[in-house]
């Protein structure tokens, strides 16, 4: 292992414990947030993940560029509709596009403390082996939050991909769009390369997110969902490489 690796693997380590460390010190200190609307209860996640960008800086040497913020509705009430590769991406987006929600696994809300803020934020827990009942209460609650003045944030692909590859759409975001006929933007990003999934290892490089135009309300299904893919998939394959743009300004 070279003195580079080793380095970079102490300061991934030195991240995570850094990290939730903050994460669990903010948590105790938000508990009044418990007891305000879930609107302003956001502050919370957008604390987290403006600290959490600033300590993938600070020990990672990961810096965030992001392009088309000119691209997100002026009013809030949209989807953001984004290429998965990295847990990052699911921090970063509190700090980035305002009053986010999004729809998560029932299981999640059962993680001591956290799962708590979870509901009190807006996040909307499903059983995933729930069926129309399940869908039915979900699409309620998408668009409760969106006439609130919500933004919820999706991953087409339903799972996270490694860099280079994808996974079919889901039908489930094209049923979102049909439903609630708000905005959709379709948002790029290589995050996988600098947080791969699953791995502790965090490497140096910027990574970009862009927001593409949005994909107005009234298209059919089928067309909205090849628009989607279309547009993200194209996008990937000129973003500049994290590790080959280091030189650029963030």
């Amino acid at each position: 292992m070279t003195l580079s690796n080793t380095l970079t693997i102490i300061r991934s380590i030195i991240f995570l414990i850094v990290f939730y460390i903050s994460t669990l010190f903010l948590l105790i200190i938000f508990i009044p947030t418990l007891f305000i609307p879930c609107k302003q209860a956001g502050i919370l996640p957008k604390t987290w993940s403006i600290m959490s960008r600033k300590l993938l800086w600070i020990f990672c040497g990961i810096k965030i560029q992001l392009k088309g913020l000119e691209n997100l509705p002026k009013e809030n009430g949209y989807i953001i509709a984004s290429k998965h590769q990295s847990a990052m991406e699911t921090v970063l987006f509190h700090g980035i596009v305002p009053h986010v929600f999004y729809v998560l696994k029932r299981e999640l809300l059962w993680i001591p403390f956290v799962g708590i803020y979870f509901l009190k934020t807006g996040c909307i827990a499903i059983d995933r082996k729930g069926g129309a009942k399940t869908m039915k209460q979900m699409l309620s609650g998408v668009k409760k939050h969106l006439a609130d003045g919500m933004n919820l944030v999706i991953f087409p692909e339903g799972t996270r991909t490694a860099p280079g590859t994808k996974q079919p759409y889901t039908p489930g975001v094209a049923f979102l769009y049909d439903q609630c006929r708000v905005p959709v933007v379709p948002v790029a990003l290589n995050t996988g390369y600098c947080w791969p999934k699953n791995k502790t290892i965090k490497r140096t490089g910027i990574v970009t997110i862009q927001f593409l135009p949005p994909i107005e309300a009234g298209k059919n299904k089928r067309a909205f969902l090849d628009e989607l893919c279309e547009t993200i998939e194209t996008a990937q394959e000129k973003l500049p490489h994290p590790f080959h743009n280091r030189d650029n300004k963030c």
